[in-house]
């Protein structure tokens, strides 16, 4: 008979895909308001962490896609539409899949509740899954519920809501925007019996 930390395991081995929401999950769940651009127009800056960055690349070396989902849009969402396409450009990002090339990362914006759900299964089709079971999504917050209750392995940012948490299979040691990328994805590579330092960094 096989314990908890077994179960989620076998799940973190089989997934062939991972969602993440953005915010408190990419960045931390807080915003700075009060910047302005050149024509007055407000500006939300936002912060994460490279730790994180170099999550997203470990999942895409071991090639899994890469989705990221988030109810922001339009300016809104320029932080996190300019972070996936600094990831789209990386080394390994511009070469062909079978010359060592990784999966493109998907982004999806304007997309909150029950949209992520749309979205997610919009990115399945892309990808050529048929099944949201065979997806990770990483949330911390109501808003991404709907779309956790239906994937394989659920995972969520140290700092995420209680009533999130409680549904997850998997809670990051550090929060959302400061490393907890990086602990889903050094606890997939673990379950596989990848070693990091065997794969390409960027």
């Amino acid at each position: 008979m096989t314990d908890v930390h077994e179960e989620v395991q076998l799940l973190a081995q089989k997934i062939k895909a991972v969602i993440f929401d953005v915010d408190g999950v990419v960045f931390p769940a807080e915003v700075t308001e009060g910047w302005y651009d050149a024509e007055g127009k407000p500006i939300r800056v936002k912060t994460r962490s490279y730790t994180d960055g170099q999550g997203v690349s470990l999942l895409r070396a071991i090639h899994l896609p890469v989705a990221f989902i988030t109810n922001e849009h339009g300016d809104h969402a320029r932080a996190i539409s300019g972070v996936v396409e600094k990831w789209n450009t990386l080394p390994s990002s511009t070469k062909a899949p079978g010359d060592g090339g990784w999966p493109s990362v998907h982004l999806y914006t304007g997309m909150g509740g029950e949209k992520k759900v749309v979205a997610a299964k919009q990115f399945l089709q892309k990808v050529g899954l048929r099944s949201l079971q065979d997806c990770a999504m990483m949330g911390d917050d109501l808003v991404d519920v709907p779309l956790l209750r239906l994937v394989s392995l659920r995972a969520a940012p140290a700092q995420a809501e209680d009533v999130v948490k409680n549904l997850c299979h998997f809670v990051a040691k550090r929060d959302g925007g400061k490393g907890a990328i990086r602990d889903l994805a050094n606890f997939i590579l673990d379950a596989r019996g990848i070693d990091p330092t065997t794969l390409p960094p960027n």
